[in-house]
Formats: structure tokens, C-alpha cells, sequence
């Protein structure tokens, strides 16, 4: 499979728990219970295939626990956690807005990070993908635009895409010879511990009353944008580089609108299609054009 593959289907998966989110908080659902019950779901789908490799790595897991702590806090906990508080208390145009900047936090920590610099045409991509992500979000109206509030829901957005970017740019330090199918079900099952206990204290609606649409919600969000969506974004990172992963994520406007159009009956305006050309002409110039250019000057 071509390596941004590993990209796109992540970004379509996360869209869709977007959608999903927002319905169920908007549904009475509280952000602690939907989290924890979806990698919870995750974890108990993920072990049955991942515990040889936990009890063979056991020695390597041992070596990096501080690391792999770090990564399940921020990357399982912090980020989907945040994600769902954010979501019910701000709105939707908010938080694709502030979702859609995370390339540009990704670049940054890249930098500081892992000393990564962007060439030129990098710079160039993002800022075209990003008027994209603007024109969508804003309806094509700098109005809509101007009389954007900040909430406290946004920050909790800003706080979510901070952890993601971080995780991201981290991924490149995974402690080599684990596996990435052990990764993943160590970081999920350390990530599903730190939020138990926020569950407990802060999650009050009764499992009992989730009906079947809640329950097919937090299956997709366990096993779509849980398992495969995470599995293939670690690959991806693997494959091209925090950096060039970081340009995908404005993609999540794209794929959600599409998905609203197939789901929900929504129609297609012409900021839409304005919006997804920049969007993909910024990640072609930022990805194939900038690695073309780079085999020139070699």
C-alpha cells in the first residue's frame, strides 16, 4: 500500500468520530464516558492479538516505560479526552478551524523537538492548504470569519491539538525493536488507565441508558478510529516524517464535509470546492512537488 494511504485513512476515520463525537455529546453523553468506553472497547479488541508481543517486549517496555507513558498521556488520554470536552461546549466551525492549524504546531515542535527544518516549498504548502481549511470552515465569508469567539470549549481544542503534534513528532523516537502492533496496545492500555479514573470522578451518564446508536458510535470509535486509525498514523509518521504527516490533517474539513453529504444530506457550495482544491493543491505542492524538487538537487 502507497505510504500516504497510511495518512489519508486515519484522517477519514478520525472525521468520522468528528461527526460522531459532536452527535453524541450534543446527545447527553458526557466526554469521559465516551472516551473511556471507546478505548476500552479498543483495548479488549486490540489484546487478544497483541499480548504475545507485550509479554516478548516486556524488556523493551520495561527500558522506555517513561516514554510510553508519555505517549499513552498525551496521544490516547489527552487528545481524544480533550477532544470530546472541547466538542460540547463549543461549535463545530470552531473546532475544525482550530483543528486545522495542527500542521503548522506540528511543524513547530518538529523544530524544537527533533531539530527538523521545512524547505521553502513546505512553508508554501501549508500556507495554501491552511486558506483552504479557512475558506471551508469560514463558508467562504470573512464575516463568519471575524465574528469567530474564542470559548473555553476552543481551548480545550487548542490543548488537544497541542498533544496530538507532540505525539506525532515523538513517534519518530519509538523505542526500536517494539513492534507496532505492541506500541499501540501498550500505549492504549496506559493511555485507558490514566482516563479510568477521570471516568469514575467525572463520568455521569448511566451506561445502561446508551442505546444502539450510542453503542455503533463507540464501536466506530473503537475499532475505525481507534485501532486502525492510530495503527496507520504511526506507520505513515514512520513512512514520511511528522512533518509531511502534519499536512494531511487539513484533509479532516474535506473528509467531513463529504461524509455529511453522504450521512446527513448536506449540500455542496462553492467554498467547498474552493476550499478542497487549496487544500489538496497545498499538500501536493508541500509533498510530491517539494520531494521532486529535492531529487533535483541531489
Amino acid at each position: 500500500m502507497p505510504a500516504f494511504v497510511y495518512l489519508l485513512l486515519p484522517i477519514l476515520f478520525w472525521s468520522g468520530n468528528y461527526i460522531l463525537g459532536r452527535v453524541s455529546v450534543s446527545t447527553g453523553i458526557d466526554p469521559y464516558t465516551i472516551s473511556f468506553l471507546r478505548w476500552s472497547l479498543a483495548c479488549a479488541i486490540i489484546l487478544p492479538f497483541a499480548y504475545k508481543k507485550l509479554w516478548q517486549e516486556r524488556h523493551i517496555i520495561r527500558e522506555n516505560l517513561p516514554l510510553l507513558i508519555l505517549f499513552g498521556w498525551l496521544g490516547i488520554c489527552n487528545y481524544n479526552l480533550f477532544l470530546y470536552i472541547g466538542l460540547s461546549s463549543t461549535s463545530v466551525t470552531n473546532a475544525v478551524l482550530l483543528n486545522s492549524v495542527m500542521p503548522v504546531i506540528i511543524l513547530i515542535t518538529a523544530r524544537i523537538v527533533l531539530g527538523q527544518k521545512t524547505t521553502w516549498l513546505q512553508n508554501v504548502g501549508i500556507i495554501i492548504s491552511s486558506i483552504g481549511a479557512i475558506e471551508i470552515v469560514s463558508r467562504g465569508s470573512l464575516d463568519t470569519l471575524l465574528h469567530l469567539t474564542m470559548s473555553r470549549g476552543d481551548l480545550w481544542i487548542i490543548t488537544a491539538a497541542l498533544s496530538w503534534a507532540v505525539y506525532s513528532v515523538l513517534i519518530a523516537k519509538r523505542p526500536k525493536g517494539m513492534s507496532l502492533i505492541g506500541f499501540f496496545a501498550c500505549t492504549a492500555l496506559i493511555g485507558t488507565g490514566f482516563q479510568a479514573p477521570l471516568f469514575l470522578l467525572f463520568g455521569h451518564t448511566p451506561i445502561a441508558e446508551l442505546n444502539s446508536t450510542h453503542w455503533g458510535s463507540i464501536v466506530y470509535m473503537g475499532i475505525f478510529a481507534s485501532i486502525g486509525a492510530f495503527l496507520c498514523w504511526n506507520t505513515g509518521v514512520q513512512k514520511l516524517g511528522a512533518a509531511t504527516a502534519g499536512h494531511f490533517i487539513h484533509l479532516m474539513p474535506v473528509f467531513s464535509i463529504a461524509l455529511s453529504v453522504i450521512f446527513l444530506g448536506e449540500s455542496l457550495y462553492s467554498f467547498h470546492y474552493i476550499g478542497i482544491v487549496l487544500i489538496f493543491s497545498g499538500i501536493f505542492v508541500a509533498t510530491l512537488l517539494n520531494q521532486k524538487l529535492q531529487k533535483k538537487a541531489l
